[in-house]
């Protein structure tokens, strides 16, 4: 039975991976199909409106795939980063507090900038999300322009 699992779970894993090419090659199947399809004109015309629908349904799912795809992969890269950063934090908040000489007001009001600005960096990573990525952008576009666009 481990090995039947096994089996589906890489099924799934390669019609996750080639989602988008399935749905096409589905959809052109469909279409061959009605072209070489004896049917009456009243019929064919229906076959020709239900193909269109049906293309048009094929494009919104794959636009919806790619989204949560999308969506996923700014999950795990948040994750990712938070990970990364909060280990660095973290190890230069402990070096800051390892020393345990008096401090003088100047070097206590550095390590309380220093703590504001990890738990800001903490806090903006863990608001991190599609919709963040997008008001972003939009906040950015002039200086975005030519970079990837």
């Amino acid at each position: 039975m481990k090995r039947h699992s096994s089996a589906l779970d890489k099924i799934r894993a390669a019609l996750a991976e080639h989602f988008e090419l399935f749905l096409t090659a589905a959809g052109v199947f469909v279409a061959i199909g009605l072209i070489f399809a004896d049917l009456p004109k009243g019929e064919q015309g229906l076959a020709h409106a239900f193909l269109v629908w049906l293309q048009g349904l094929l494009i919104w799912a794959v636009h919806r795939h790619a989204w949560f795809r999308r969506r996923s992969l700014i999950e795990k890269m948040r994750l990712m980063l938070q990970d990364r950063v909060n280990n660095q934090l973290t190890v230069m908040l402990g070096m800051s507090e390892i020393r345990h000489r008096e401090m003088t007001p100047s070097e206590r009001q550095d390590m309380e900038t220093v703590t504001t600005a990890a738990r800001t960096v903490a806090h903006e990573l863990e608001s991190l999300s599609v919709e963040s990525l997008q008001s972003w952008e939009r906040r950015h576009r002039f200086f975005l322009r030519g970079s990837w666009h």
